[in-house]
Formats: C-alpha cells, sequence, structure tokens
C-alpha cells in the first residue's frame, strides 16, 4: 500500500487480484476531510459480495460506522466511486477501511483521497 502526502492532503493506492483490505489512517498532525473512495475491476464480479467503506473511529468502537456498502456483482459494476454528501472530518487516529473478499479474483485497483481543512 502506498501513501502520498500531497500538498493539500493524503491519498492511498493499491492494485492487485486477491481480497481488498485498504487503509488510509489519518497522521497525528492535521484534520483531513474524506474526499472520495474507488475501485476499478477489470470484469464486474459474479459472486455475490458487499465492498464495504467504514470509518475506524479514533474515539473507540462505538463511534466506527459503515459509510456505503454495494454489491459489485448485482450492479454488474466494473466501476465504484463514493464520495460523502456532507463534509466527512476525520481526525487524527482516524482510518478508512474498504473490504472486499473478491471471490473471483479480479484484478482491482483501488485509491481514497482526502484533503487537509
Amino acid at each position: 500500500m502506498a501513501y502520498l502526502r500531497t500538498v493539500n492532503g493524503l491519498k492511498t493506492n493499491e492494485a492487485g487480484t486477491g481480497s481488498i483490505a485498504v487503509s488510509l489512517a489519518v497522521p497525528n498532525n492535521n484534520t483531513y476531510r474524506l474526499h472520495s473512495a474507488s475501485c476499478k475491476f477489470d470484469a464486474a464480479p459474479t459472486t455475490s459480495e458487499n465492498f464495504t467503506i467504514t470509518l475506524d473511529a479514533n474515539a473507540g468502537p462505538a463511534y466506527d460506522i459503515l459509510l456505503y456498502t454495494v454489491d459489485p456483482a448485482a450492479a454488474a459494476a466494473t466501476s465504484l466511486l463514493w464520495q460523502p454528501d456532507q463534509p466527512l472530518l476525520l481526525e487524527a487516529g482516524d482510518q478508512i477501511d474498504i473490504a472486499y473478499t473478491n471471490t473471483d479474483g479480479r484484478t482491482y485497483g483501488v485509491q481514497i483521497t482526502s484533503e487537509v481543512v
């Protein structure tokens, strides 16, 4: 997993063919706004499984929340893009997690982007 610090934010990219477990951890020095999370598959998955985006809150498990879920097979989707409808502020220690079992072994590319507030 590659973390890139850009002038105005953080970005992580990961590609592969196995299960998806990608995270963007917020460092201790700034507050960030989640901009987007995306996934591109080489072909639409056919096995019904949930692709999830979750906030793993620094404040503890009582504050963790499922932000987005979709079954790419049901949607015959090769591209997924999720952007919060309202600003989602992330504090130091918060983490955005993307998970997908990927039983079909589709090649994927995942990206999570954020910006400094």
